[in-house]
């Protein structure tokens, strides 16, 4: 495969990186417009890239040879995703320089960021004109057939490929590749094999034949291949195979130490081991959230510079409980890169939690220096000014954060959308916060938040209670272990005067949390109106005690203690 281009990061960046290469790509001694690429930069550097492009054009037009000037151009559209731009400037590039490799390379690379594969093989094509005796020329060509659904002449290509140099394992594995793709997997089987059997040094050899096995649950003969394959290449990457497969056969321990290896190895691209992260962190690995933090210790320790690895750990410790101290990596997120939405609003929701909701608006805004107009920390801001009961600056930056979330994203805008219900109705606005809920669940069929607080307010209003039951009803079977949710259909069930199920659902909604002093009076009602006016008011005491810093009724719960009776 073609050696792809490193130039990434912002426009600036970008150029400067790029253009101070050119001299090490390309030059033995100095060429005669070096000063006038070193005025390029000190554009670049200000971040003015229309002069930038002047300055460029101006070198071409004084030396129209200049192949690299025309690849520096090329890279400053092609980062702004210029494309249509960037394409012609760099095949004028490649004109003047056939044999370089570099501006065929960064031309396939156009084509496909733009996602016209099919223009790209005939780059390719004409690259083997140039040098027939590149094999990562065919190499490049059956991954692009590939992808481009032309199967069957990327298969042509490999024999070619092996007519003219020779068979390879890494042909080999592009072929068997290409086989498990189009369902073939025997045929793929056979042609690993018998690579393993020579001991091939190549890790995908093993990593491909291992998936096969895997796929037909032959867990055993997967570890078996991957083990060996590990002894053969010293490769750590296959670390996170075989812990897929000691996870598919119910070996924990050996999968946990598995991924330890891989995480604690260098060798192991970053990616891979975020990638890893995001799905334990989904919760479906069956690992514990101990053993989820020793990886992201590791990851920490490993890529200290990288705020992601900051951001995963902070992660596991804010659901451990340990908010302190995710708040504490949070922001050492945040320091690492400005630029990271994700790590502003876990720092923001892990200060609410904190009741630190002054700390939380002040990182909000400064999140929003760094990323102005972001929808979601427009909407995180603002629900910290509405936690900090400041309605106008919270109405102001939820409305914004749906002004700016974009057509495409319905789940972010069903998330504004319940915000906004929960605000309008806190304002006392209770249409319009019913029409808020109501777009949040069209857009989201999904959002139980939406869904129980809709229910609950509509239950207190005593308005709608089939919607309110049918709504909380469905928040439950999505959530079903949400003690909040449970409260919510007991007493909307209350409001339809169903005691008897009001009773089974606020009992287990009790099971299942720490009750506060809303939860133990909603007991206490249902109690009273099924009939067990001494337990209701044990309930009623109890919700009394521990009402301090909740929005409740205090005097209305008095009255029902002194009255041993239920008061509307």
């Amino acid at each position: 495969m073609l050696k792809k281009i490193a130039c990434i990061g912002l426009i600036t960046i970008l150029g400067l990186f790029c253009i101070e290469n050119l001299y090490a790509q390309e030059q033995e001694g100095d060429k005669p417009y070096k000063q006038l690429l070193v005025d390029v930069e000190g554009r670049l550097r200000t971040g003015d890239f229309a002069g930038a492009i002047e300055k460029l054009d101006d070198i071409i037009a004084k030396y129209p040879d200049a192949a690299e000037v025309y690849y520096a151009k090329a890279l400053l559209y092609g980062q702004a995703r210029n494309f249509d731009m960037a394409i012609p400037i760099v095949e004028k590039a490649w004109e003047i320089e056939p044999k370089n490799m570099l501006y065929a390379n960064y031309l396939v690379e156009l084509h496909k960021s733009k996602g016209d594969l099919a223009a790209a093989v005939p780059v390719i094509d004409r690259a083997i004109e140039e040098l027939p005796d590149n094999e990562s020329l065919y190499r490049e060509k059956m991954l692009l057939l590939h992808a481009s659904k032309k199967s069957e002449e990327a298969l042509q290509v490999y024999d070619d490929a092996v007519a003219k140099f020779g068979d390879s394992d890494t042909l080999d594995v592009m072929k068997a590749e290409m086989l498990v793709d189009l369902d073939k997997k025997q045929e793929a089987e056979k042609i690993l094999l018998a690579r393993m059997q020579e001991n091939s040094g190549l890790r995908q050899v093993y990593s491909t034949l291992g998936f096969i096995y895997m796929d037909r649950n032959a867990t055993r003969q997967a570890i078996q291949i991957l083990e060996k394959g590990l002894k053969n290449t010293n490769d750590p990457l296959l670390y996170l195979d075989l812990a897929d497969a000691y996870t598919a056969g119910k070996r924990s321990k050996q999968a946990l130490e598995s991924l330890r290896k891989a995480f604690e190895s260098m060798d192991v691209n970053y990616m891979d081991k975020h990638r890893v992260m995001f799905t334990l962190l989904r919760g479906k690995s069956g690992f514990t959230l101990e053993q989820i933090q020793g990886l992201a210790n590791i990851l920490v320790l490993k890529h200290p510079r990288i705020a992601d690895s900051h951001v995963a750990k902070g992660d596991v410790l804010w659901r451990r409980g340990n908010l302190q101290e995710a708040r504490s990596l949070f922001l050492t997120a945040v320091g690492i890169n400005r630029a990271h939405v994700d790590a502003w609003r876990m720092l923001m929701n892990v200060e609410m939690a904190l009741n630190e909701v002054d700390q939380a608006v002040d990182h909000g805004l400064e999140a929003l220096e760094a990323n102005p107009n972001n929808p979601m920390l427009l909407y995180f801001t603002g629900l910290a000014y509405m936690v900090k009961d400041d309605g106008e600056n919270a109405r102001k930056l939820m409305e914004a954060a749906l002004d700016n979330s974009g057509e495409d994203n319905t789940y972010l805008q069903s998330l504004i959308y319940a915000g906004l219900g929960d605000l309008y109705h806190k304002l006392g606005m209770a249409d319009v916060s019913d029409v808020a809920y109501e777009e949040a669940i069209k857009l989201d069929s999904t959002n139980a938040t939406a869904m129980n607080n809709y229910a609950y307010y509509l239950a207190e209003r005593k308005e709608k209670l089939d919607l309110a039951e049918k709504l909380s009803r469905q928040s439950n079977e999505l959530e079903p272990a949400s003690a909040t949710f449970q409260d919510t259909y007991a007493w909307v069930l209350f409001q339809q005067e169903n005691y008897k199920e009001a009773l089974k659902w606020i009992e287990k909604a009790v099971r299942g949390s720490s009750p506060s002093a809303v939860l133990y009076e909603h007991y206490g009602d249902i109690l009273f109106k099924s009939g067990n006016s001494k337990d209701a008011l044990k309930q009623w005491e109890r919700a009394l005690a521990v009402s301090d810093g909740e929005d409740i009724d205090v005097e209305k719960l008095k009255s029902k203690i002194a009255t041993k009776s239920y008061v509307e």
